[in-house]
């Protein structure tokens, strides 16, 4: 029997993961990331698209610290311009 993978989303789900708040926790826990998972654990090779998703937290982990970096300098810039 094949098995049957389920990750139902709830109603308001596209609303609470396309903000800031909802990038950032599917850094640490992801649907997508958990049925990979599973899969592979069942036997499926799904080698490339783990590799494609962590290369995707990567990028996204990386251009968040950059502009947590960035703010305070501009900031900071702002805060000079107005002297």
């Amino acid at each position: 029997m094949e098995k049957k993978y389920e990750y139902p989303a709830p109603a308001n789900y596209p609303d609470v993961v396309n903000t800031d708040e909802g990038i950032e926790k599917l850094i640490t826990k992801s649907n997508l990331e958990a049925l990979l998972t599973k899969m592979g654990e069942d036997g499926h090779d799904v080698s490339a698209p783990l590799v494609e998703l962590i290369a995707m937290r990567n990028f996204m982990v990386q251009k968040m610290r950059g502009n947590k970096n960035i703010i305070p300098l501009v900031e900071c810039i702002l805060f000079e311009l107005k002297k």
